[in-house]
């Protein structure tokens, strides 16, 4: 890395789905065409499990907490610029343990380290992320009749009402969407596939286009959505007489999303308004 003091560093969760990787590292490959000064780099923040995680399949990129020795070894050199964009949909756990990781970095070796948020980093990103989503169905827009089902991952982690506002910002933008999240929403949860399926049952809709917001439509969006299998947000909404079809193009593949990710970038490297190059996140 010697050739590249200045560095963009893409952090994703990472998919060990061959369609979710690619479209990761067309992304990826985007920023290096968006920056063809600096050296892009693909970095996932999943905790390793056994054959699953993307580099464990010839992905291109590697986990952050293999980078991070690299990283170190650069700076001790001399100056180091990172600016790190976050492919998270949230603000939660695992967006935090990456923040700390490079916060180390930056106290440690006086590397310049940037972050730019998640997606939905603060409930103030809840409208723009609303207006993107709008802005994407206005490119392939939903039947008249057909509401839109969303599936967010969910956590339980604070960071869960970040999609509260969100839902919240879509019934403003929005009103056919709903919102759910796969984790951490019991039956009674508005953000419960089943609270959603019953909801849209009574209210007389009996189709709905399905969408993954997920960062990349991995196996969640494959199968957890979208699969045959019972339990899917597909059969749910089938047995509340739902019939549905999916869109499953995760958000780097929506240009609206790509759009605002890049731009967060741009600034970060000094070639935007608004941020603050070059500093550690606090």
């Amino acid at each position: 890395m010697n050739e590249h003091p200045s560095l963009c560093i893409l952090a994703a969760h990472g998919s060990s789905h061959p369609s979710a990787r690619a479209a990761l590292e067309a992304f990826a490959a985007r920023v290096g065409r968006e920056f063809p000064a600096r050296r892009v780099l693909l970095a996932y923040t999943a905790s390793p499990r056994a054959g699953n995680h993307p580099a464990a399949r010839g992905a291109q990129g590697q986990p952050l907490e293999e980078m991070l020795p690299g990283l170190y070894a650069q700076a001790r050199l001399g100056p180091l610029r990172v600016a790190v964009q976050s492919l998270h949909v949230i603000a939660g756990e695992e967006f935090g343990r990456m923040c700390r990781s490079l916060e180390d970095l930056a106290g440690c070796c006086g590397a310049e380290v940037a972050i730019g948020g998640p997606l939905l980093d603060s409930p103030l990103d809840a409208p723009d992320v609303a207006m993107a989503l709008r802005e994407s169905l206005a490119q392939d827009p939903p039947a008249p009749s057909e509401a839109v089902v969303l599936m967010g991952h969910g956590t339980t982690h604070a960071a869960q009402s970040l999609y509260r506002h969100l839902a919240q910002a879509l019934r403003l933008s929005l009103p056919g969407a709903r919102l759910g999240v796969l984790e951490a929403a019991d039956e009674h949860d508005p953000l419960n596939i089943r609270a959603i399926a019953s909801g849209l049952a009574a209210s007389g809709v009996r189709k709905a286009l399905l969408m993954p917001l997920l960062t990349v439509a991995g196996r969640h969006a494959h199968k957890d959505l979208a699969g045959d299998q019972p339990g899917s947000w597909k059969s749910v909404l089938a047995a509340h007489g739902i019939e549905s079809r999916a869109d499953l193009a995760g958000l780097v593949e929506r240009e609206p999303f790509a759009a605002r990710l890049v731009r967060r970038l741009r600034a970060l490297t000094g070639g935007g308004q608004g941020e603050t190059p070059w500093r550690a996140r606090a």
